[in-house]
């Protein structure tokens, strides 16, 4: 007898090693079918022989354990190689407002977190920080930090926590992909596999290393489980009620990442495409209704949702399907009584039903958009259906993760395990439940999205994990059975009821032409039996792919421990080599904020490109202009006016802003993706918001020659001031300090206006002798965008 099915992560107890479902007749099959549409939990293939059956299923059941604990502390252990290497920091940009922000939310409480108005940010507007940002994991990790000193553990910091949440998230994610691929799969064994490939991938590891604390460390988590517990509710006829989890889930999800709503359209489209196929049920409906309902609460509950579930072209879809799902059960109810005995009267109703369904709705979603009740799609959206750099939006188009992925990023990130993501999609093909419908337009969509921006590649690695499972998993356990036993399937005698069935099936075509389909799959047949007789040829195959795949396996984990070192980097540190060839860290841009920090007024204020802005906040603890949140398009541009027009005409706006100004001048330690790389997009942005500018005047010819507009410019000026002979020493800046390798430069504005300091000050808003130049400027206006996408 099949061992008791356990609920929830201990499902695996209850697999079998070869993690097939227990065979059942087809009435057994369709009635299952109709009840459930999901894969059941495995359970043991009953076969009676006693106790060695046995022994071997707790052998099974024990290797997978072991398996799955190394699996987690590899997640982890592979994640802390940056904490190794460069101890406890905090890495690259964002990561810095996300301490900081988790910073004030210790200190403050979560009240004063959401009332919370930065001022050291954006200068003069400021910004309303606690309803502009998505605070799932800085709630979390305050959560963490409380509950460890609660405990006594009190030498535990806020940068501590902060550190090794994303590795510790990784520990949930790997869990969640288990569960998730059992889900879909029904084998154990293949579970087991993808658990261990998503442990280590680099598409997962680039978002999850320790000292990397960004929104997707936790956010890939959210992921995962709010769709295993979608497909979870789909199981049976009496498992509906997890869509309440799943809605639970899915409110984590809103307060962690942005791409919160990727999860919701893939749960209504899954929901939409049963409906369509014909599978609708009321596990269906009743579940998507608890999602929708729990989901959506919980998401109104965060300030920089709103209420776009539904005034947004992007959420909108969730609601219209939870409205069809009312409708389509309301005619099944139809149907069933007051159309009981009318089988026309019924169809009727129906077409003029779907009729005006489709009339009305084309109406109101035209009205809306015609009165602007619906908020448009955002750029960076947009941007996943149209080429990258072409968006409209130059700001969008200038950060460098919204790049399309070019191919050999997919080798880079996953190894051979891109490969067999076509196989896990056909394996999904065979079979059909709802759990895997949901599987084969996670893959799709997940694929599609990768290929148009590269931080999305992130979104791939658990349908990939689960793919390359699915194909290791299926063939070592192949492969080991044929080794070990001489058989993939146990010898089952043919009875005299099943040799009547097969001659009734071969009665069927005599005098008949058989189609293209039953003539492939009884040359099939013919070719299965033939290689299943010759027991010397399976051997030699396993074998074959056994060691095939063992040394695949092999050279991933060594691609992955690799790519973690490198991944490891906090790009706040770089290492280098000395002179005479060794190992050395380059720490120049912590050298320039320390800087900051020890030798400037606590009130100055450091102009700079907006992706400097969070690492000046976080580590100098000063004013900045901008920073990496880019929600004051019109603000930017005046920055890189400032950097990219002439020096005088520079200082006459900085100095009504700013005390210092800090470049990037990476290129003199032969790293040229500094400013003077970044001048054509300031150029680009700066020219949306002010139409005197040439944007198409800004640009490198080569790595050292700028064209002869870009010359002029300040930003230039304050490159090679002091450096490059050919450049002149400036007139209203003032060298402050440049660090060791020449990376970083800051130079202090003469002159400033102590006037406008004063009336930003109290006013928080540009001082009255900055008017002139914003007079030139003109809002960017989005309905101008077309102008971009010609260029």
């Amino acid at each position: 007898r099949p061992l008791v099915q356990l609920p929830g992560v201990f499902f695996f107890f209850s697999g079998n090693d070869k993690g097939r479902m227990v065979k059942k007749g087809r009435a057994g099959k369709e009635a299952e079918s109709a009840s459930s549409g999901s894969v059941q939990a495995p359970v043991e293939n009953a076969k009676p022989s006693g106790g060695s059956s046995a022994l071997a299923s707790l052998g099974a059941m024990a290797l997978r354990c072991v398996l799955f604990v190394v699996f987690c502390y590899k997640a982890v252990d592979v994640r802390l190689h940056a904490v190794r290497q460069y101890g406890r920091i905090i890495h690259e940009f964002d990561p810095w407002f996300n301490y900081r922000a988790t910073e004030y939310l210790v200190a403050h409480g979560y009240k004063a977190f959401v009332d919370w108005f930065d001022y050291e940010s954006w200068y003069p507007l400021g910004r309303p920080v606690g309803t502009t940002i998505y605070p799932g994991m800085m709630i979390t990790s305050s959560w963490i930090y409380h509950t460890l000193h609660a405990l006594g553990f009190t030498d535990v910091t806020v940068n501590d926590v902060c550190v090794f949440v994303p590795a510790g998230f990784a520990v949930i994610t790997v869990t969640f992909t288990y569960l998730l691929a059992l889900e879909v799969t029904g084998s154990p064994n293949m579970s087991i596999a993808a658990t261990g490939i998503m442990a280590i991938i680099p598409a997962h590891l680039m978002r999850s290393v320790a000292g990397g604390y960004d929104n997707e460390s936790i956010a890939v988590a959210a992921i995962v489980a709010t769709f295993y517990f979608w497909i979870r509710s789909l199981r049976n006829d009496s498992s509906w009620w997890i869509g309440v989890l799943t809605g639970l889930a899915y409110t984590y999800m809103v307060a962690a990442w942005g791409a919160y709503t990727y999860v919701l359209n893939m749960v209504a489209l899954h929901a939409l495409a049963l409906i369509i196929i014909g599978r609708f049920s009321t596990k269906l409906h009743l579940a998507y209704s608890l999602f929708f309902i729990v989901g959506t609460t919980g998401a109104l509950q965060f300030p920089i949702v709103g209420w776009q579930p539904f005034d947004s072209m992007e959420q909108i879809s969730a609601l219209a399907v939870f409205i069809l799902m009312q409708v389509v059960a309301g005619c099944f109810y139809l149907k069933n009584t007051l159309f009981a005995n009318n089988e026309k009267r019924y169809e009727s109703f129906i077409r003029t039903l779907i009729g005006g369904m489709f009339v009305v709705g084309s109406l109101v979603i035209l009205f809306c958009l015609e009165r602007g009740v619906l908020l448009p799609v955002t750029a960076r959206i947009r941007g996943l259906f149209v080429e990258h750099t072409k968006t409209g939006n130059p700001l969008v188009d200038s950060v460098a993760e919204h790049q399309s992925t070019r191919p050999e990023v997919y080798v880079q990130y996953f190894n051979f395990i891109v490969y067999c993501v076509p196989f896990g999609f056909l394996f999904c093909l065979f079979n059909r439940t709802d759990a895997k419908y949901f599987f084969l337009l996670y893959i799709a969509t997940s694929v599609y999205f990768s290929q148009k921006m590269i931080r999305l590649v992130l979104l791939l690695a658990p349908s990939a994990s689960i793919c390359g499972g699915i194909v290791v998993g299926g063939v070592l356990e192949w492969s080991l059975h044929v080794i070990l036993f001489g058989s993939d399937e146990p010898v089952v005698e043919e009875t005299t009821a099943t040799a009547g069935r097969k001659q009734k099936q071969r009665s069927k075509y005599v005098g008949k032409s058989k189609t293209v389909r039953e003539l492939a799959a009884d040359k099939y047949q013919e070719i299965s039996d033939a290689f299943n007789a010759n027991k010397i040829l399976r051997a030699v195959v396993a074998i074959v792919l056994l060691a095939v795949f063992v040394n695949l396996l092999y050279g991933f984990y060594g691609h992955s421990s690799f790519m973690s070192v490198r991944l490891s980097e906090p790009q706040i540190i770089l290492k280098g080599r000395g002179q005479g060839g060794t190992e050395i860290l380059v720490d120049d841009f912590r050298e320039a904020y320390f800087w900051l920090r020890d030798n400037t007024p606590e009130n100055s204020r450091v102009l700079s490109w907006w992706d400097y802005g969070y690492q000046i906040n976080g580590v100098a603890n000063r004013t900045t202009l901008a920073d990496g949140n880019t929600w004051n398009h019109e603000h930017i541009a005046l920055i890189g006016r400032t950097l990219i027009s002439p020096e005088k005409q520079a200082h006459r706006i900085a100095r009504h802003l700013a005390d210092y100004v800090l470049v990037w001048t990476t290129r003199w330690a032969g790293m040229y993706g500094d400013d003077l790389a970044k001048c054509p997009h300031m150029a680009r942005i700066a020219s949306s918001v002010f139409p005197d500018i040439n944007f198409k005047d800004y640009y490198m010819m080569n790595a050292q020659e700028p064209s002869p507009t870009l010359k002029k410019s300040l930003l230039y000026l304050l490159h090679g001031a002091g450096l490059d002979p050919r450049v002149p020493e400036p007139k209203y800046f003032e060298e402050a300090y440049t660090t060791s390798n020449k990376m970083v430069r800051i130079f202090k504005v003469k002159n400033v206006s102590e006037e406008s300091r004063q009336y930003a000050d109290e006013h928080h808003t540009y001082p009255p002798d900055l008017q002139p130049i914003l007079e030139k400027a003109s809002a960017f206006d989005r309905s101008k965008e077309k102008h971009y996408v010609g260029l």
